[in-house]
């Protein structure tokens, strides 16, 4: 009896210790995933001023980014799942749309850097589903937020104590800050998002001296860059935040802002395809936003040429004809669409857009259901319809759709990936 009583306290006794580790593994996990994302955020974000890191090095921000994604997806095996997923419509039409999105790479040329793309899209979207499965939203907001407050106190010290760096001395830009980056416009939407993440932090506790110091310096960048586009994109989001928080009829109305944005792109798209014109024209006057519709009408015009699947990812300014007739007639060009719902277009076609427009689609329809049900914390939605519809605002006239590596982009599918959660059916 007395043996059978020692056995039975050694069992409960290695059962004790096993669950001691087994919370202490996943305390370091916990902490690993927070510091990955912060090193994700810092190296990420966009490409550093060739003076500090050499054209030739650039892909070491790429390979710092993957490598913290590995970190990230194998810390997160040691992590109990905070969330359950549910194979719905919504989660059915995300995963079919990024999963032909990497599959598109077989149309391409094949080439090293098509094929890098489309296999960095793939981990970074398992990625994105480690990490929202995994981690708590507010902690992956704490520690994107610390990532992006870095980089913009890293760029006020470069405007202030090394100016050859930190201010962009071109003659287009003279003048303004482009902190630690190539491009000031990159400066200007880092700092747009350090806003939003700030004020959202705010909302949820954060004490004033810590909000006044990282708003302040997050607003002082977007100012300095003098990228107005960025700062009201922030302010709108900021004000959709605090008002979501506010009016649930406001949550509601803003829920459907992504599809109707997507609807807008739709149209937008179809003006330059109809039209053949490489500005808006309203009157006399043309809008060209700073020569970005001379880019779309230029990739508008060849849609023709792959209509139904695209020319794949990162398959068609890698086409010599297609970047040297444009370099040839405007005297510059970038392999960049300045518009992330282009980029869908033409990357991955007719199908590939209507797969991106049905996710959007069923992606409002879901947050609609789940503020009915109140089966998702308030200021989580707030945050994540704030977070999209940034977002979406800001692909009108930059490219952070289908960016394999930029760690807001992912950021972007793991929250869509945080609603495709289970709804009680009896409030459907």
């Amino acid at each position: 009896m007395a043996s059978l009583q020692t056995e039975v306290d050694s069992g409960a006794l290695a059962s004790a210790i096993w669950k001691t580790r087994s919370v202490g593994v996943e305390k370091i996990a916990k902490a690993a995933i927070s510091c990955s994302i912060t090193v994700n955020v810092v190296a990420s974000m966009g490409t550093f001023n060739t003076a500090l890191l050499p054209t030739e090095l650039t892909f070491l921000q790429q390979a710092v980014a993957l490598l913290m994604w590995s970190v990230l997806i194998y810390a997160s095996a040691f992590v109990r799942p905070r969330l359950r997923l549910q194979f719905n419509p919504d989660l059915t039409a995300l995963v079919a749309f990024y999963t032909f999105a990497v599959i598109s790479v077989f149309w391409t040329s094949l080439s090293a850097a098509a094929i890098m793309k489309s296999a960095a899209l793939a981990m970074t979207t398992f990625g994105a589903f480690c990490l929202i499965t995994r981690s708590d939203i507010d902690e992956v907001v704490r520690a994107t937020a610390f990532g992006l407050f870095i980089l913009v106190a890293a760029s006020a010290f470069c405007a202030l104590a090394v100016p050859d760096i930190g201010i962009d001395h071109s003659w287009m830009h003279n003048g303004q800050w482009q902190g630690v980056y190539e491009s000031k416009q990159t400066l200007g939407f880092v700092g747009a998002y350090l806003m939003f993440f700030a004020c959202y932090l705010k909302m949820r506790g954060q004490g004033w001296p810590a909000f006044l110091v990282t708003f302040l310096l997050a607003s002082t960048c977007v100012l300095a860059s003098e990228s107005r586009g960025a700062g009201a994109v922030a302010l709108a989001a900021c004000a959709l935040l605090v008002t979501s928080m506010w009016s649930v009829r406001c949550m509601r109305a803003y829920a459907v802002l992504p599809f109707v944005m997507c609807i807008l792109a739709g149209f937008l798209i179809l003006y330059f395809y109809v039209t053949g014109y490489d500005a808006i024209r309203v009157g006399d006057a043309s809008i060209d936003f700073t020569e970005r519709t001379f880019i779309w009408q230029y990739a508008i015009s060849h849609f023709d040429d792959a209509p139904l699947l695209g020319f794949g990812i990162n398959g068609f300014w890698t086409i010599p004809s297609i970047y040297d007739y444009f370099e040839q007639n405007h005297g510059w060009v970038l392999d960049n669409y300045h518009s992330g719902y282009i980029a869908i277009l033409m990357e991955t076609g007719f199908l590939g857009f209507t797969l991106f427009a049905t996710s959007v689609l069923l992606f409002s329809i879901k947050v609609l259901h789940l503020i009915a049900a109140r089966s998702i914390n308030r200021s989580h939605c707030a945050l994540i319809i704030g977070f999209v519809v940034l977002s979406f605002q800001t692909n009108f006239t930059e490219t952070t759709f289908l960016r394999s590596t930029m760690f807001t982009s992912v950021l972007l599918v793991s929250f869509f990936f945080a609603t495709c959660r289970p709804v009680p059916q009896a409030d459907l």
